[in-house]
């Protein structure tokens, strides 16, 4: 599996990242308590806007905010459940997403970091100002600034779909074929199989659902940005990244975030 490939899989949590930068909580058994209770409520959070996100993706796929008619975000919400989401909390988000159902604009910003790290931040809002200013206010003390310098050119614009393997790596490449796919890889993550297929990412919905009539499970379905070049970073900078994303990670507009670090 090629190191980008993995990046795919794990582009959707990029967000927990700042749970990796640990800091030492201290030799007190209550130092010790509030860094566990952190760490989990973090997790929580991840978890929490991750399936969120997906909802979002559910509606605008599906046409619906009811679960009853939308069987993609019915198994969502039953998902949400399970990670002890409130149902007022999933009730609350539900409605606003059906106020905002046909205002919504799709979009992508740019974020600079710390020597070359270039973020795009992918988005669906109702107010891209409101949006704008903050991502800027969230931004403010830290090493990350908006920018307008076109690094959408440093990275590769592909539609990427993530599927448990099923049958040989020769199957799978004329199933892509026919399907109109442009390419399938094979790789494995945490002693898990997995193809991804990728197509013109105006495709993804219309190969996803082939996919599926092909009998494929399919666990994602998204636009994506691959770096054209990737950066290595040392500890400070990395630590920097750490809380760039630790500032942006609960905003509800941000659908994905996409980097060229390696």
């Amino acid at each position: 599996m090629t190191q980008l490939s993995s990046r795919l899989l794990l582009n959707r949590y990029l967000y927990s990242l700042c749970k990796d930068s640990k800091r030492f909580a201290g030799h007190s058994k209550w130092a010790n308590i509030k860094h566990v209770k952190a760490e989990k409520d973090h997790e929580r959070m991840v978890l929490f806007r991750d399936v969120m996100m997906k909802m979002r993706i559910a509606i605008r796929e599906g046409g619906s905010t009811k679960p009853s008619n939308n069987m993609k975000l019915a198994k969502l919400v039953e998902h949400a459940k399970k990670l002890n989401m409130s149902a007022t909390t999933v009730t609350s988000f539900l409605e606003r997403m059906e106020a905002r159902k046909n205002k919504t604009l799709k979009g992508i910003t740019e974020v600079r970091g710390p020597n070359g790290y270039v973020m795009l931040v992918s988005y669906l809002t109702d107010n891209p100002k409101a949006f704008a200013i903050e991502l800027n206010t969230r931004l403010r003390k830290t090493s990350g600034k908006v920018t307008d310098t076109s690094a959408i050119k440093m990275f590769t614009h592909i539609g990427s779909i993530m599927v448990e393997k099923k049958g040989d790596l020769e199957q799978a490449m004329e199933d892509a074929i026919n399907i109109g796919a442009e390419d399938v890889e094979e790789f494995k993550e945490n002693d898990k199989e997995y193809f991804q297929f990728k197509c013109d990412p105006n495709l993804v919905n219309k190969i996803k659902n082939l996919l599926e009539n092909y009998q494929y499970s399919v666990l994602s379905a998204e636009e994506t940005y691959i770096p054209k070049t990737v950066i290595q970073l040392n500890e400070s900078d990395l630590e920097a990244i750490s809380k760039i994303h630790d500032k942006i990670s609960d905003l509800e507009d941000i659908t994905n975030v996409h980097d060229n670090l390696a």
